[in-house]
């Protein structure tokens, strides 16, 4: 009895150390990741929303600076009094995490932004973006806790041990604790949803039906927060109602519940938040558009024709059911490149002796399959997108992945060296998924403890410190700036700043007579390397990113090559005598006639400001 008691309580103390040491280096990864190799923000969505969470910090309510020509004219078709550019509405994002972003900025007093101002030419990497990616990071951990417990609670210590280990030194996960994005509180919401329907499973193994509508409910407000932190969350709480449907009985009562729940806590707020910018039937056209349809996002937003559906209905339930099941070949790839992952797919045809880990499968299946119809039918790939919501079942993808190799090793009948054999068998999983990572990160440390006093910015193509500084000085903060990263001017330099549409009648036709109608002036055109850095394809990537625009963003690299020529390529484009009066060509708006005469070099020719008024520096 003595020696059992010994063997347990070394096994304690064991099992204290292993959480001790994980703790201790996931802390440090992430604090390290955060004040060292970060870079600043580099996701327009994550720029964007947290200007919007400056302006709730401010008390402006969820209004933006970040405007789209396409928006712009659909809200001037609904308004009949014209827009008041001020206090534009922000429908484009879920409220939730600009909130709890704001109020991160608020306690850290950047809300003011002229009291948290770069220092010129010294400070590359803005604060205010560590703030942000402050948030995601605690987020992060907290998952990577909540994580570790639930898991310790369906399987063992090991295999949770192991997976949020993995979790932690995964690369993508790593830039998402950083990304300012909502992937991560997103990611603990889950875990809560997973939490709760685990302990409604073993309350209906009780038949203590009370706790299971009480734990149901729980699940069901917990994905209702998961709606109002991503809008494509709710194809999330989809699977969560079949799967109530499905599992618990009377078979269909609890989804009744989540659907009602759904429609009436959900739906029908969104619906009014969507209401400035067209209401919740113009949102889904928008997204539905970006994926499903013809073109993509950027295309449509920049532009301001009107814009249908025009989809091929052929076929429609069975192409996108092909998309949806096409997700899976990504699947490695958008969970953190973790080895074990796609094995949960074959975890389904395992019947595990716990019917509760048995039920949390198939609840875990039938969101991701849900979710993955969601991001097929809008059009989400990128594995760093905000919209991407893949991220969110790695735990549970890792956790079944390891179980599955662990009992393939217990049937292999080597309980002499089990232990060793299974601890083996987790350093080679951890070397092939975290290898790249671990050997890339000792350099970029070393490179972010060298250069940790001035930081090294995300460029191409922002730069934070000229935003922030020199184009906030020279710029006035009623007008409206035209540029083709309007989030980043928003966000570092807070200034109103216009989306730079892709063809010059869509400005001088559509959007003018707006702002004139709306006392609104715009100050200058800013052109950065988004328009001539970024693009692939050489001077036809240039082309096709910029639209009429080229010449302007050719003219600045043509100036990177010989700059002591005073090369304005937009004095090529006037009317040459066209006899049509109503004729508006480039020439017009950025030339040495015209309404923006001024060229000023915010960044050397890089970044290039034409503005209508002379400035002073």
């Amino acid at each position: 009895m003595d020696n059992n008691d010994n063997s347990i309580a070394s096994r304690t103390n064991v099992f204290l150390v292993i959480r001790l040491l994980l703790g201790v280096a996931l802390s440090l990864l992430c604090f390290t990741q955060l004040f060292f190799t970060f870079r600043g923000l580099d996701k327009p969505e994550a720029m964007d929303q947290a200007q919007i969470a400056r302006q709730i910090a401010r008390g402006e309510g969820m209004t933006t600076k970040n405007l789209a020509p396409f928006d712009v004219r659909v809200r001037s078709q609904e308004s009949e009094s014209g827009l008041d550019f001020n206090q534009y509405q922000a429908t484009s994002y879920a409220p939730l995490h600009p909130m709890i972003l704001s109020a991160a900025i608020r306690i850290t007093g950047y809300h003011h932004f002229n009291e948290k101002r770069m220092v010129p030419d010294q400070e590359m990497v803005y604060d205010g973006d560590r703030v942000v990616a402050a948030v995601s990071t605690i987020f992060f951990m907290l998952a990577l806790l909540l994580s570790y417990i639930l898991l310790r609670k369906m399987f063992d210590e090991v295999l949770a041990a192991t997976a949020v280990l993995l979790m932690g030194f995964s690369k993508l996960l790593l830039n998402f604790a950083v990304s300012g994005l909502a992937q991560p509180m997103l990611m603990c919401l889950f875990i809560g949803i997973v939490a709760c329907v685990y302990a409604a499973i073993r309350a209906d193994l009780y038949n203590k039906d009370k706790h299971v509508l009480i734990y149901n409910i729980l699940a069901f407000i917990l994905a209702i927060l998961m709606c109002y932190t991503c809008r494509i969350s709710a194809w999330c709480m989809l699977g969560l109602i079949v799967f109530s449907a499905l599992y618990f009985r009377p078979k269909g009562m609890y989804a009744v519940i989540g659907v009602a729940m759904g429609i009436v806590l959900v739906l029908i707020p969104t619906a009014i938040l969507l209401q400035p910018g067209g209401g919740l039937s113009a949102a889904f056209q928008q997204a539905f558009y970006g994926g499903f349809g013809v073109g993509n996002m950027e295309r449509m937003m920049r532009s301001t024709d009107e814009f249908g559906f025009n989809v091929d209905s052929s076929n429609f339930f069975l192409r996108l059911l092909g998309a949806t099941f096409s997700q899976s070949s990504t699947m490695y790839e958008h969970m953190g490149s973790i080895i074990v992952t796609p094995f949960f797919l074959l975890s389904l045809f395992n019947r595990y002796r716990n019917p509760i880990v048995n039920g949390i499968k198939w609840l875990v299946f039938s969101c991701w399959i849900c979710s993955c119809a969601g991001m097929a039918l809008f059009g989400e790939t990128s594995a760093m997108g905000v919209c991407q919501i893949s991220t969110l079942f790695t735990p549970f993808f890792t956790a079944y992945g390891i179980s599955l190799v662990f009992i393939f090793l217990a049937r292999l009948q080597i309980s002499e060296n089990f232990v060793t054999i299974r601890s083996l068998t987790i350093a080679a999983i951890f070397l092939i998924s975290s290898g790249v990572f671990l050997f890339e990160f000792p350099r970029e440390l070393q490179i972010g403890v060298i250069t940790s006093a001035r930081g090294i910015p995300q460029y191409p193509p922002y730069y934070p410190n000229k935003l922030n500084g020199e184009l906030h000085d020279i710029s006035n903060p009623q007008d409206i700036i035209v540029t083709d990263q309007p989030w980043a001017v928003a966000w570092y330099a807070d200034r109103k700043a216009l989306w730079l549409p892709t063809r010059v009648s869509s400005y001088t036709d559509d959007l003018e007579p707006v702002f004139k109608r709306a006392g609104q002036r715009v100050q200058g055109f800013l052109i950065t390397p988004t328009s001539h850095s970024m693009p692939k394809g050489g001077v036809n990537g240039v082309i096709s990113r910029a639209g009429e625009f080229a010449p302007l963003a050719l003219e600045g690299k043509i100036l990177q090559i010989v700059p002591k020529h005073n090369l304005a390529l937009a004095e090529l484009f006037n009317n040459h005598g066209d006899s049509q009066k109503n004729a508006r060509p480039l020439a017009n708006l950025v030339s040495s006639q015209g309404q923006f005469p001024h060229r000023n070099f915010i960044l050397g020719a890089e970044m290039v400001y034409y503005s209508r008024d002379a400035v002073k520096k």
